[in-house]
């Protein structure tokens, strides 16, 4: 019986400190894969109390919504952390949904009534209801008052706010707006400031480049994490629930229906605009590398955009191969990297793309970094007894201008990429000029200037000669000896 009472015990003080734990042992059956590295995140943001405000872009299919309205709520209400608890949601039908299913897991799951005993008291109705331990949970739908409610003498002092937008008011800019005016106004004003005990969480999937969650995303006052799916190359960052293989399906099938921005949206949180995005995911064409190994008419050159700082390793770095054809007036992305990355890795990962890939010519990005990386790249060159074409490129006007200028090449069919290693790249041109990031698709953009600087241009298509069909016509032979009458 002691040993018992120490398990119970050991169980209730593990759940105590982790909603991971509570996840795992009072909800197993919700929870019955093994969480990832990503879910990390989360559960950094629900355990850490002195994060007050909080923003989470999380996949489709992440279990977001049962860790973040279940579980974690769950684990307060029965620890007495909270008293006064708004779920919020885009409507007030969903809203009181999220309420009944936690309700549910609190009167009828078998290990909260063996831990905690019930939790049933006299008020429980739909739209309000108060638990045995003394929490008040009130769900609300978007728009609804939240300011100026009272429990007792308690404000709200946890609220979380899942799926707030849908794919419908989303594309209305004067219904993004009112979101946005209710939501600072109403529901962050809710809250007693005065003290130390209140959160807000907002979790959701980016719908569009102005939602509500992008803006909060990246305000400075909110602390963020946004996740994906997977890597820029289709990695899987949680094999537990879908492989590699799955992922590029779930892709391909996407692509095929022309619905590549949703799959971004939807699985990566890349916000994309289908009302008048630059790139369009109809621009992107597809080869197959093994078709270009052997293909004498491709000349390989290679673009680095080094992090903009003299620390290299603490900004985003790119290096891009791009195959020209100029036979046949085509482009192909043919290798990618895109990392933090230190000046010495940067030079070793440039000059092994351009051995794998056969390049004579690199051009590299300087503006004041010039001293920094020319020089660098020269006296590693010597030494490895590894020699190019090193073309200096010059960061004229803005980044966005650059970039555009690859809209024509896309729109003409020129472009091709290869879908292995394009993911990120894709997500950066369907979110301009908007991304978040943009190094991939600056350092792809300096090909222009590559081909201007070296004087390369697409040849016209080749002409027969006209003498050569006047050869070939059947003539009768001529008349002679004519007579005039």
């Amino acid at each position: 019986m002691l040993k018992e009472q120490e398990d119970v015990t050991e169980t209730m003080q593990r759940c105590f400190g982790s909603t991971k734990a509570t996840a795992k042992v009072i909800f197993p059956e919700r929870f019955n894969l093994p969480f990832s590295s990503l879910h990390e995140e989360i559960f950094k943001i629900l355990d850490d109390d002195s994060i007050k405000q909080a923003v989470i872009a999380a996949p489709r299919g992440f279990g977001k919504t049962s860790l973040c309205t279940i579980a974690h709520p769950a684990k307060r209400i029965l620890f007495g952390e909270k008293k006064f608890i708004v779920p919020i949601s885009a409507t007030a039908t969903n809203a009181v949904t999220q309420g009944e299913n936690l309700k549910r897991e609190l009167l009828y799951n078998p290990v909260v009534k063996e831990l905690f005993g019930p939790m049933k008291s006299e008020s429980f109705s739909r739209d309000q209801w108060i638990t045995a331990s003394g929490t008040m949970v009130m769900p609300r739908g978007a728009g609804q008052q939240v300011r100026g409610n009272l429990f007792d003498k308690y404000r709200p002092d946890l609220i979380i706010a899942d799926d707030l937008e849908n794919s419908e008011s989303v594309m209305s800019e004067e219904q993004r707006k009112k979101l946005k005016d209710w939501w600072f106004s109403d529901v962050c004003n809710s809250i007693n400031r005065a003290l130390d005990n209140w959160k807000i969480i907002v979790i959701g999937t980016v719908l569009h480049e102005d939602s509500l969650l992008i803006n909060l995303l990246e305000d400075p006052a909110w602390h963020s994490v946004q996740l994906s799916i997977c890597d820029d190359n289709y990695h899987s960052n949680w094999p537990d629930f879908m492989d590699d293989a799955a992922i590029m399906k779930l892709r391909d099938e996407h692509a095929s229906r022309g619905q590549l921005d949703m799959f971004y949206r939807e699985y990566r949180n890349i916000p994309v605009s289908t009302e008048d995005a630059t790139f369009r995911p109809e621009y992107f064409q597809y080869y197959n590398e093994p078709d270009l190994v052997d293909d004498k008419n491709i000349e390989n050159v290679i673009m680095i955009d080094p992090a903009k700082t003299v620390k290299l390793h603490s900004a985003q770095s790119a290096i891009v191969c791009v195959g020209i054809d100029r036979a046949s007036a085509k482009m192909y992305v043919r290798d990618i990297v895109a990392e933090k990355l230190y000046p010495d890795e940067l030079y070793t990962q440039a000059f092994e793309m351009a051995a794998r890939m056969n390049a004579k010519v690199v051009g590299i990005e300087v503006t004041s970094l010039n001293e920094f990386i020319t020089q660098p790249i020269k006296n590693e060159m010597s030494k490895r007894g590894q020699y190019f074409q090193l073309i200096e490129l010059k960061a004229r006007g803005k980044k966005e201008d650059r970039i555009a200028a690859l809209v024509p090449f896309y729109r003409q069919g020129y472009m091709y990429h290869n879908k292995i290693c394009c993911g990120g790249l894709e997500g950066q041109l369907l979110a301009f000029p908007r991304s978040r990031l943009a190094d991939i698709m600056d350092a792809l953009a300096y090909v222009v200037e590559m081909m201007e600087l070296s004087e390369r241009y697409f040849e016209p298509p080749e002409q027969d000669d006209p003498e050569d069909e006047f050869k070939e016509l059947d003539y009768d032979e001529a008349v002679n000896d004519w007579r005039y009458v």
